[in-house]
């Protein structure tokens, strides 16, 4: 596992190329949140983590949370991968924010947990802006049925949305996969939902995010550059 040092060096370097990223896209640091995404990474290196400044960590599987989350349930804690609805009834009431709803399933499942002990939950939609058959998400014309099942929600509050582009040497046709990311979110911005406040756009990854930023991200969800690379789960 990394060590200290290294993790301390990669932690500064990062913030810093968010900084720049912001300057050059006329932005304000303060607009965009670093997320620690630590699958694969230990308990004492995401204490390290934190001590060195990185304050919100995202976890992808549920089963790999649990156990760092009873060792850290002080951090705040989101949950970055794909979610099987019947895994809910573990994390919803011990993650601020869930970036991977994808299902009326899902939202329903949220909904009846929450209302049971009347306390509220942030999601984020995931968008497939790629249109990919491998990954998760909703196609962007599918996103209206998951707002309107959200609108008839007490407990399950929709904050933004969440996207991972399709892998792309060419920075410039990257770049249209954000700011399209980017149209979606300003346009559903502007329109009056019920549980619905439109804040966050979480999107650039360890290669990506410095483009993610200049086209608008506000929060970025950063692995192998903050802790190496790690084993295959």
């Amino acid at each position: 596992m990394i060590d200290a040092e290294k993790l301390k060096k990669n932690i500064e370097e990062i913030q810093e190329r968010i900084e720049k990223a912001c300057l050059r896209s006329g932005r304000k640091t303060s607009e965009v949140k670093l997320l620690g995404a630590t699958k694969g990474v230990d308990v004492r290196t995401i204490k390290l983590a934190n001590e060195f400044g990185v304050k919100i960590f995202g976890e992808n599987r549920v089963q790999e949370f649990l156990p760092k989350y009873n060792e850290l349930p002080h951090l705040e804690w989101h949950f970055i991968g794909r979610l099987q609805t019947n895994k809910i009834k573990y994390i919803y009431d011990k993650v601020l924010l869930i970036h991977s709803i994808e299902k009326v399933e899902q939202i329903q499942e949220l909904e009846k947990r929450c209302s049971k002990e009347d306390r509220k939950i942030d999601v984020l939609i995931e968008v497939n802006i790629g249109g990919e058959i491998s990954k998760g998400g909703v196609l962007p014309d599918n996103i209206e049925v998951l707002i309107e099942r959200i609108c008839e929600c007490k407990h399950v509050i929709l904050k933004g949305f969440m996207t991972i582009p399709p892998i792309e040497e060419d920075e410039k046709k990257l770049r249209q996969y954000f700011r399209k990311m980017k149209e979606i979110f300003e346009n559903y911005k502007k329109l009056n939902y019920n549980n619905v406040k439109i804040e966050e756009l979480s999107m650039g990854m360890s290669n990506d995010f410095e483009v993610a930023i200049e086209e608008g991200a506000t929060l970025v969800r950063i692995g192998t550059k903050l802790f190496g690379e790690r084993p295959k789960i």
